[in-house]
Order: C-alpha cells, then structure tokens, then sequence
C-alpha cells in the first residue's frame, strides 16, 4: 500500500480535521473520501469511521491521557512504576470508551485518567496545557480521523473487500464525486 496515495487522498479531509477540531464533523467527508477515493466499500466505511469518532481516538482517548499522566506525575514527584503503568493503561483503555468526537472531549478523558489513577487532586496543575489545548486539540483531531481511515482500509482489507485499484488510481481519473 503506498502511502504517498493515502496522503494524497486523505489531505482534504486531514486539514479539515485539522481545522475543525471535530471528529463527528469530519464524519460525512471521512466516509465519501473513503468509499469515493480509497476503495473501501461502503458497510466498512460507514461502520468503521463512526466507531472511530467514538471509541478509537487514539489522539483524545490515548496518547493525550498517557502523555498527561506521565507529565503530572512526575512534576509532582509520583513515581512512574510498573503498578502505575499498569493502572493507567486500564483506566486510559476503560476511558476512551464512548468519548464525543467534539473539540475539548480530551478534557475529560483526562480528568477521568487522573481520577482513575489516584491523582484528580492534582488536575489544577494541567491549568497550563489547559490553555494551549485548542491548538493540540487541532493535532488530536487530525491523528483521530486518520486513525479512522486506516482502521477502515486495514478492515476492509482483511475482509477481501477492498479496491486496491480505485485505491491506486489517480485522484484526477476518479472524477470528483464527493464534490470535496
């Protein structure tokens, strides 16, 4: 699978994640950019794209949390051990369960990381990431959709369902059906 054609497919609707800061936003475009331009049939589109506005947000519900956790634990002195690794992957695992794929979900999938491993005492000290957030909300975002449309042509390909030749192809010889 070439990446270059991904990137090249996938551009219009990264930025516009980018941009938006919402997952369910992106939704719609996610799923014609996948169905229109990358092959992937419709049934995988539809139901991998909006699970993965849900529940697989790697930026919101993954590594947003586990960055934080090790951030607040050690600029407060907490050692991060085994038991603490352990205890984060659960709650961190449990948490990004039915997180929103709207700006500032990541928010609370913190709160609920700190909460969960013994530390919501300390949240007032994320005060001064709290307030950058929009713009690394921006780069969640774009790593969330594109998460999605991998999780979708990986899927899809596994199930013997995917066009590697509408993939392949140019986007100029495909016409522009999804009017994006």
């Amino acid at each position: 699978m070439s990446p270059v054609a991904y990137v090249k497919k996938a551009t219009r609707v990264l930025a516009l994640a980018f941009t938006s800061r919402s997952s369910v936003g992106v939704l719609p475009v996610t799923i014609q950019t996948l169905t229109g331009k990358m092959g992937v049939s419709g049934g995988t589109a539809s139901f991998v794209a909006s699970f993965g506005t849900t529940g697989g947000m790697q930026g919101c519900a993954g590594v947003f949390p586990a960055l934080l956790l090790v951030y607040v634990a050690n600029m407060n002195g907490i050692a991060v051990d085994a038991t603490f690794v352990v205890m984060a992957l659960i709650v961190i695992t449990l948490g990004s369960l039915g997180i929103a794929g709207i700006p500032g979900t990541a928010t609370m999938a913190a709160s609920v990381s700190l909460s969960g491993v013994g530390m919501a005492s300390l949240f007032p000290s994320i005060s001064t990431i709290l307030a950058i957030d929009p713009l690394i909300d921006m780069g969640r975002t774009l790593l969330n959709v594109s998460g999605s449309m991998v999780n979708a042509i990986t899927v899809d390909r596994t199930l013997g369902l995917f066009d590697r030749g509408k993939y392949n192809s140019s986007e100029a010889s495909q016409g522009r059906e999804d009017g994006f």
